[in-house]
């Protein structure tokens, strides 16, 4: 037997750990269980693009979504005071190409949505259409647009790396208990909760857990389901070097989008494969596509040096949307998991409505959305 919290956290990804800060910041005792190394799965292989999704999706997770985005900034201060370290975020801004006409009549009903309803950034629109000239004001390296672009104010970045080292080490300094290379095969349970996680032998008791391992949720065996279906989608990106500064702000076009750093760097992504199930590895087809993609919105970006090329694996809930609730297994199991592309963004909402509803019982308004029932959704 290994000890007993008042919360057992099973899987340190962003969402598990960002929910152990909010826990333990709370006075609650808790242990975060992590099969490999915190933060060094599907969390890594995010780029750190966060832009809010448009006012024509007005569903209750792009709603969660924007919301979360409104307070990354304050976030991101809370956190490096609590950790004592440097996370660097900062709101560049998101160029994106529109590529019809009909592209352009949507972005002109966005950009009215979005300044009518977004908060405000000082004196500029939060969003705004820009003709081909203007584009090139903005980011004179790209390739002609015909059809133009929107820029979005409220879109920025934050260094994926930075980020979950400051979450792991304000973790422990708030006490929360770090147990990583372990993986959970059994949830031990009586007739109503869960009273134990089992792992290679060790036995971890709690008074709560909270399922929040992803695409390792279905290898966890219980006899009762804990969770719906959380499936892995592949995504492939890449990091590109330039000796030169190329792109000032965020660039999109299409699927595939471009990420600038102040130091040469760009992040290219991604490739989006739900058929390759578990595979990570990258492939030439793959990478083709995101340098094909991305020279041909930044054309000097073919003297560009590929620094690095990885592949992840995204988890996904039922219609892409993440599970965030109690669980209908056990009177003391929760979920959270499934945010699929937007887990950095969401994690600070997320991880502060789960540990309102395990401390006090109190969903949030909004949160029966992401409810899981014990059935299909």
């Amino acid at each position: 037997m290994d000890g007993s919290s008042d919360v057992l956290v099973i899987g340190g990804g962003i969402i598990g750990l960002t929910t152990a800060w909010q826990l333990a910041q709370r006075g609650v005792s808790v242990t975060v269980l992590e099969h490999g190394r915190c933060g060094q799965a599907a969390s890594r292989a995010a780029l750190g693009a966060l832009w809010p999704p448009p006012m024509a999706r007005g569903g209750a997770l792009q709603q969660l979504h924007r919301q979360s985005l409104w307070g990354y900034e304050d976030f991101i201060q809370s956190l490096q005071a609590a950790s004592g370290l440097h996370v660097h975020y900062q709101r560049r801004g998101k160029v994106e190409l529109l590529n019809s006409t009909e592209a352009f009549r949507t972005a002109t009903e966005q950009c009215d949505a979005a300044n009518t309803s977004w908060p405000a950034l000082g004196d500029k629109p939060v969003m705004e259409l820009l003709t081909g000239t203007q584009i090139r004001q903005y980011e004179p390296h790209i390739s002609d647009a015909p059809h133009g672009a929107h820029l979005c104010r409220w879109s920025g970045q934050v260094n994926v790396d930075q980020l979950l080292e400051a979450l792991i080490t304000a973790c422990i300094r708030c006490g929360v208990r770090i147990v990583e290379g372990v993986r959970i095969d059994h949830l031990e349970s009586d007739s109503t909760r869960a009273v134990a996680a089992h792992a290679g032998g060790q036995k971890f008791l709690a008074e709560n857990f909270v399922l929040c391992a992803g695409i390792g949720l279905p290898t966890i065996t219980c006899q009762h389901e804990l969770s719906p279906p959380i499936t892995p989608v592949k995504g492939q990106a890449l990091l590109l070097r330039v000796r030169k500064e190329v792109l000032t702000h965020i660039v999109k076009n299409g699927m595939i989008f471009l990420v600038p750093w102040q130091d040469g760097r760009i992040l290219v992504g991604s490739t989006t494969e739900p058929e390759a199930g578990f595979d990570t590895t990258n492939t030439a087809e793959g990478v083709q596509f995101l340098l094909q993609g991305a020279t041909q919105i930044a054309p000097a970006l073919k003297a560009a040096a590929v620094e690095r090329v990885w592949a992840g694996l995204r988890p996904t809930g039922p219609k892409h949307r993440p599970v965030m609730g109690k669980s209908p297994a056990f009177d003391n199991a929760f979920v959270c998991a499934g945010h699929f592309k937007i887990g950095i963004g969401l994690a600070p909402l997320a991880g502060k409505f789960m540990a309102e509803l395990i401390t006090t019982g109190r969903a949030e308004p909004g949160m029966e959305a992401f409810a899981f029932t014990g059935n299909a959704q």
